[in-house]
């Protein structure tokens, strides 16, 4: 009887230790289900699968442009890049704040962006009748912009945006003198030419353009 009773307790242990394994693995089992549907809902989270893209617009007063883009959150999006105006390029960099999530969104961007004037070695390059003065060219301005715009943006899929923006821009204009040109130049310049001088203005500015994320 002894030896029964041995082995009787040690099938009741062992029945005892099978019914508490099945149940922390019924335990275990839904918080696992929990922490992949987690991850899932984190993969098919725009935001989190492509924070990073890149921008094409074209506008006034930088011209057409291409910036990689940036979104730490669905809220917020910043963009460095550069322009071009026809005339020189101009690097740039911004901000721009979505109150609203959906397909639709008021915008709200901020840019600040600089060029440099055209160098007297370019002038002179670039000149194609010698015999002319190169008093007019918008070459040898150099500018400095920062823009404030009120805008809309279509989010038409996940990782593709279209916006169009207004507002005003603050431009400084640097325009240099023209004493450094070669000859036969230099004895025809005005007293206005010989001098360098700056102007600032306020004036309208906007842009439209798309954004493409990748992930």
């Amino acid at each position: 009887m002894g030896a029964v009773s041995i082995v009787t307790a040690a099938v009741a242990v062992l029945a005892a230790h099978a019914a508490m394994a099945q149940t922390a693995q019924r335990v275990q089992l839904p918080q696992a289900q929990v922490q992949q549907g987690e991850a899932r809902r984190r993969m098919n989270d725009p935001e989190r699968l492509a924070p990073f893209g890149l921008m094409l617009d074209a506008g006034m007063p930088e011209g057409a442009g291409l910036s990689g883009v940036i979104r730490p959150s669905p809220h917020l999006r910043l963009h460095i890049g550069g322009a071009h105006n026809g005339l020189r390029g101009a690097l740039r960099a911004g901000l721009t704040l979505l109150p609203l999530r959906g397909k639709f969104s008021p915008s709200f961007s901020w840019e600040f962006g600089h060029a440099q004037a055209a160098s007297m070695k370019t002038l002179n390059q670039r000149l194609g009748d010698r015999t002319q003065l190169p008093a007019s060219s918008m070459e040898r301005v150099g500018y400095t912009y920062f823009s404030t715009h009120l805008g809309l943006e279509f989010n038409a899929t996940r990782r593709l945006s279209f916006f169009v923006r207004g507002g005003m821009s603050v431009m400084e204009m640097d325009v240099p003198s023209l004493q450094k040109l070669d000859e036969p130049f230099r004895d025809s310049l005005s007293p206005v030419e010989t001098q360098s001088w700056m102007m600032r203005k306020l004036e309208p500015s906007g842009k439209l353009g798309f954004m493409f994320f990748f992930g």
